[in-house]
């Protein structure tokens, strides 16, 4: 992968130490006819504005909102990608390329990928294409492989904040031609880069530079770990089942007890101390579930209870930094983005717990208390049960 840290500059030779002794060797007549063929030479300014057969171009914009790409092909490069002359009257209309614009999208978006922060996110949302100026009536097939015919398409994205690193990655070249080529050029704080991308070099990593104030970082970590309790229904069935026969002084003791243990294996595997297959990860919380439930409906009372959710707690840890693998990282206050990660976790699980105590309070309290104690853990069981199933076996059967 191609990298932007240091682009070796052409050197060039240094001819104006020595001007006299250059001009002394050149006869009068030499330099006129020296003039004469390099003016003869020297491409027009219509040349140097021709299209390139065999080259596309590409313009990624990056902002502190969105990333804006823009991909430009001649018709004969989009002829590869779906037959636009459906008439096969050897011209192109706007209609005709508009028609077959889905087809165009998919292969795009299959094809070429863009990674934001070292993360797969997609080219984004189609905004729409540029037809060129004054060919409303159609292009020529003379035409389709010059700078008349070039089509822009514009892809957005929408970030939180400016990525550290961008990277593009063309996967277009068994389509289009092992001679193909893509020009590209990075736009980014005012200035811009370019690189080309053909078969052999097909990436290129954009390094901003840029990180984001600890602050926002520190926002950020606190709404992912809010967001993954309310969200992590394993982690809840898992808290429910423990509360199904905990009394209030238990309960404090369960969640505290859950809490540092999680705690300690999240910092462990989010610092890359400790670290297990996510699999195996991912299995074993299923397992807490169906221990616990199995628990409720065996056994009438379960004192020391919160020495049985510190060790389950340590594998939920292992479970929560597997969200965090998965982001960028930086190491300037990481352990403080872990700790803000930790409290929004934390944050959620106690407002869920305070939003379904007054709900289970009255009917565990009921009559039909152990009946409903029962047939909650017979439930949790059975889910338990299929998520160790699927995760384990890596059947898909649950999407959460």
């Amino acid at each position: 992968m191609s990298h932007i840290a240091s682009l070796p500059k052409r050197e060039t030779q240094n001819l104006s130490t020595e001007p006299n002794r250059l001009h002394r060797r050149l006869h009068p007549f030499s330099l006129t006819l020296c003039a004469l063929l390099l003016f003869l030479a020297a491409p027009s300014q219509s040349q140097l504005l021709a299209h390139n057969p065999d080259t596309s171009y590409a313009r990624l914009s990056i902002g502190s909102q969105k990333l804006e790409l823009k991909l430009t092909f001649d018709l004969l490069t989009l002829g590869k990608i779906a037959p636009l002359d459906d008439n096969q009257d050897h011209r192109v209309t706007r209609q005709e390329l508009e028609q077959h614009l889905p087809q165009i999208q998919d292969f795009l978006s299959k094809s070429i990928e863009l990674h934001v922060a070292d993360l797969p996110s997609g080219l984004g949302i189609l905004s729409g294409f540029e037809w060129p100026k004054d060919t409303e009536d159609g292009i020529a097939e003379k035409d389709f492989h010059s700078a008349a015919s070039l089509i822009s398409f514009r892809f957005e994205r929408t970030v939180e904040d400016i990525p550290p690193d961008v990277t593009l990655n063309f996967r277009t070249f068994k389509r289009f031609g092992d001679r193909h080529s893509v020009l590209g050029k990075f736009v980014y704080a005012g200035s811009e880069t370019e690189v080309s991308f053909n078969q052999f070099e097909p990436d290129f990593l954009f390094d901003t530079g840029y990180q984001p104030p600890l602050l926002n970082r520190l926002l950020k970590f606190f709404r992912l770990g809010v967001e993954h309790i309310l969200f992590g229904f394993d982690h809840l069935c898992f808290l429910l089942a423990l509360l199904l026969t905990a009394k209030f002084r238990d309960m404090v003791n369960v969640i505290s007890s859950f809490t540092v243990a999680h705690s300690i294996t999240l910092l462990l595997s989010a610092l890359n101390v400790v670290s297990l297959p996510s699999r195996w990860v991912e299995s074993a919380v299923a397992l807490t579930i169906v221990y616990v439930a199995l628990e409720n409906i065996l056994r009438k009372s379960h004192p020391n209870r919160w020495i049985l959710t510190f060790c389950f707690g340590l594998i939920h840890g292992f479970a929560f930094a597997a969200v965090l693998h998965n982001l960028d990282l930086h190491a300037n206050g990481l352990v403080r983005c872990l700790l803000s990660f930790n409290v929004g976790v934390e944050l959620g699980q106690i407002g869920l717990v305070l939003i379904a105590l007054p709900i289970l309070i009255p009917i565990l309290r009921s009559q039909y208390g152990p009946q409903a104690i029962h047939a909650l853990s017979i439930a949790l069981l059975g889910l338990g049960s299929i998520w160790f199933l699927d995760r384990s076996l890596a059947l898909g059967w649950m999407p959460f």
